[in-house]
């Protein structure tokens, strides 16, 4: 489903201002996946994934009332509200203090104001993509688990 200006335009300073802006409102809740172009500011609930076409320009602003419950994908990213999901930006994200994140955050230019909560593992993309960064996260966690049997195991036959 494709959410378009029809849930109106809105004014926010954080340059979110223009034709081409979707907001989805305070009191709004929107359940499935949206796909957006140019600008999308998330003020309401949103239970599905967002993610922006391939406009290298996208950006999508979740304030401080935004809740998203589903994985977000856009170039540009700034979380101020609640993500329970993954979120990948192939450009930049800002973490606002008042961020709260469930997931694992991947970006290539990270900025994350003190007070942010992340629960999640924070990976750099250096221009690979998510899926095999997933899959790398996913054996590198199998691996340490191994190695620390492996170590426990050495403690254990030293005492």
């Amino acid at each position: 489903m494709k959410i378009t200006d029809m849930l109106g335009n809105g004014n926010s300073a954080h340059k979110m201002t223009g034709t081409g802006d979707t907001v989805i409102g305070n009191n709004c809740q929107f359940t499935g996946n949206v796909t957006f172009t140019q600008k999308l500011k998330v003020s309401g609930t949103v239970k599905g994934n967002i993610e922006s076409n391939d406009d290298s320009d996208a950006e999508i602003l979740i304030d401080n009332n935004g809740i998203v419950e589903g994985d977000v994908i856009a170039p540009v990213v700034t979380l101020k509200g609640e993500v329970n999901g993954n979120v990948h930006s192939s450009a930049k994200i800002v973490i606002d203090a008042s961020a709260l994140i469930t997931g694992n955050v991947y970006y290539d230019i990270l900025e994350m104001h003190g007070g942010a909560t992340v629960n999640g593992s924070l990976i750099r993309n250096m221009g690979k993509t998510a899926g095999l960064l997933e899959k790398k996260v996913e054996s590198d966690n199998k691996n340490n688990d191994q190695s620390s049997s492996f170590l426990q195991s050495i403690d254990k036959k030293e005492k």
